[in-house]
Parts: structure tokens; sequence; C-alpha cells
């Protein structure tokens, strides 16, 4: 089943964003589906949807340590199992 995680990072910025993402291979990830990312006020926003928990645990193996050599702050995390998917191109 598809899951789908709400990254909430407050204080972290756009440049951290770009930072970590430079580290991660530029492929799409085994698993993902969709990832749109953009600030809400002074609040990192990401929003990922993964055909399964497994595919975004594996992914979760490379992004920690790149956050963490970034210094993004810890994110408040949410997470789903997606009911409905509409709209991805």
């Amino acid at each position: 089943m598809a899951v789908c995680r709400i990254y909430d990072v407050a204080g972290a910025t756009l440049d951290q964003y770009d930072e970590v993402s430079s580290k991660l291979d530029s492929a799409k990830p085994d698993g993902a589906i969709f990832h749109v990312s953009g600030m809400l006020d002074d609040r990192l926003q990401v929003i990922e949807v993964w055909e399964s928990s497994e595919h975004l645990e594996a992914y979760e193996k490379q992004l920690g340590p790149a956050m963490e050599e970034a210094n993004v702050p810890d994110p408040l995390v949410s997470e789903f199992d997606v009911h409905k998917m509409d709209w991805v191109g």
C-alpha cells in the first residue's frame, strides 16, 4: 500500500534543502512516486508518496546522514496510508 509522509521542519532553509539534495543520488529513488517541497512561513515542508513503507525506510538510510551533514533541524513527521491519489503526472 502506498504511504504518504509529510516533513514539517521549523527553522530549515531552502539552502539546507538544496544541500541535502546535492548529497543524494539525483535519480528517482526506488519506490518513490511523488515529492514536493517549499516554505510555509519559516518552516520547510516536504511531502512524499512512496509505493511502500519498505521503500521509504530504505531511502531514509541515505536521507538521515545527509540531513545531519546539512545541520537540518529534526522534522515533525506525519505519515498515513494513501487512500486515493489523483492528478499525478
